[in-house]
């Protein structure tokens, strides 16, 4: 849900590793609201935005066949604040997190690259930069993909809040799927030939288990 109060309603539910909009309601999302989501962690929209899915702005905004935040700010303005605190409480016993990957997109075709500055400070107070430029392409519906998955550099971790900036004078950025915790990777498969060796071996431990307690008797 989205909150136009200062603090947003704190969640005791455990960490996602991806924060993505699929529960968000389509529409305007005025600056400086909180958005909830279900987990400690706040994000809040700095500028004018709104959460869409690509249909309603078609042809003329990205599409990844998801609902995600597209945001106004242009010429060095904030777009989006992440932090473990609702803004502008201070939270000084709140827990860290990790930032590892966002998606972005350009929000129009022909908007042209767009540089992005991630701005965070450290859970000790340490400050951090990281900046990134995008490909610049972004065709709506068409065949290619409009959005580009930044990775975050290995100092971003134990944060305490992160900026996200628009430095370049364009139409502001598209945001989705924000990775604040590692993604677990299942165990491999193993292949039939494996699983047959694996079926001998546990075969011949049992025998030779048997044969081992017949001799001691």
């Amino acid at each position: 849900m989205f909150s136009l109060s200062g603090v947003a309603a704190f969640s005791t539910a455990a960490l996602a590793a991806n924060v993505d909009y699929e529960g968000e309601t389509l529409g305007a999302v005025p600056p400086n609201t909180p958005l909830v989501f279900d987990h400690p962690l706040y994000i809040t929209a700095l500028a004018d935005s709104e959460v869409t899915d690509g249909v309603g702005c078609a042809p003329n905004c990205p599409d990844n066949d998801t609902k995600y935040q597209l945001s106004y700010g242009a010429g060095f303005a904030g777009l989006l604040a992440i932090s473990g605190e609702p803004i502008p409480v201070s939270c000084p016993d709140c827990s860290p997190f990790d930032l590892f990957k966002i998606d972005v997109a350009e929000p129009t075709p022909g908007a042209g690259p767009i540089g992005l500055a991630f701005f965070g400070t450290t859970a000790d107070g340490e400050s951090l930069q990281f900046d990134f430029v995008s490909d610049g392409i972004v065709d709506g519906p068409g065949g290619q993909p409009d959005f580009e998955t930044v990775v975050l550099p290995d100092t971003f971790r134990n944060l305490g809040s992160v900026g996200i900036l628009v430095a370049a004078p364009y139409l502001g950025v598209a945001i989705d799927n924000i990775i604040v915790e590692p993604e677990i990777q299942p165990a491999p498969a193993l292949a039939p030939w494996g699983l047959g060796a694996l079926a001998l071996v546990l075969c011949l431990s049992a025998t030779t288990l048997r044969r081992s307690r017949a001799t001691t008797h």
